[in-house]
């Protein structure tokens, strides 16, 4: 076929099964699991078929991304999450977009809500969680950046994309479900959760100093580091979970202003 669907995952075992069940046996699917657990690719690939699983460290989404499209050897890919689940229809739809629009467009984008016009609908901006591609095209604008761990790295390529007058369209026949919550221990989830909130900060400032510039970036977010501040000293004293949110915070924008990588990764234990 000529697509191949491209799916990061971190330590999400549940979810992964479930969104690989539903894929069926028609389209070749990749799986960079950026938690190097070995078990979970002898499972997978034992499970399902036309499935590969590549273990990679957790150097983020963007470049998880890019390390997957690498490996497609189709015109096509789509790149998603383990908890984005697909109905039998939607790649078909997908490709019978591209198909009608020439292969004129920068991305396509399944939809997670019912319109009632089945016309192509286009936009400046979407979520990146779920996005059809032309790879050539993909990988010619430069993919991904990679600079990007978590947050604001869909709003940076539909950004490149809109500079070179690509169009984004959301595709409402190719529909899809966002399961949300519920496949993580509760340790788990306080660990994502910080780790969430570090690099929402850092992202941020990363996101507007790119466009914006420096001066800007620092305007935009400084009254998020005072109010960061402000709150982990405050919540040192009466609740460590929100004191650790907040100090990720205050730590993660702090990084990016002092112009340090976004190296914050989740303390999880692997199995």
């Amino acid at each position: 076929m000529s697509v191949t669907i491209i799916i990061v995952s971190y330590k999400s075992d549940s979810r992964i099964q479930k969104c690989l069940k539903n894929l069926g046996k028609k389209y070749s699917k990749i799986i960079i699991e950026t938690s190097k657990d070995k078990n979970l690719k002898i499972d997978l690939e034992k499970k399902y078929p036309k499935t590969k699983v590549i273990l990679t460290s957790n150097n983020g989404y963007g470049a998880a991304m890019n390390f997957g499209v690498k490996h497609a050897k189709t015109k096509y890919v789509f790149m998603t999450t383990p908890d984005i689940i697909l109905n039998n229809k939607t790649i078909k739809h997908l490709l019978t977009a591209a198909k009608k629009l020439n292969n004129n467009f920068a991305f396509l984008s399944p939809v997670t809500e019912t319109y009632k016009n089945k016309s192509f609908i286009e936009v400046e901006n979407c979520r990146g969680y779920a996005i059809f591609v032309d790879k050539k095209k993909f990988q010619k604008i430069g993919g991904w950046d990679k600079n990007f761990f978590l947050f604001y790295e869909d709003h940076d390529l539909c950004k490149r994309y809109n500079r070179i007058n690509q169009k984004i369209y959301l595709i409402p026949n190719a529909e899809v479900k966002h399961v949300v919550g519920g496949f993580y221990t509760n340790n788990t989830v306080n660990e994502i959760d910080i780790c969430k909130n570090w690099h929402f900060m850092w992202s941020k400032f990363y996101f507007n100093k790119k466009y914006k510039g420096p001066i800007y970036a620092y305007i935009i977010t400084f009254p998020f580091m005072i109010r960061s501040l402000i709150k982990f000293i405050f919540y040192f004293f009466i609740n460590e979970n929100k004191f650790k949110i907040y100090y990720a915070r205050f730590s993660g924008l702090f990084n990016a202003y002092i112009n340090k990588k976004s190296w914050y990764r989740p303390f999880v234990k692997i199995n």
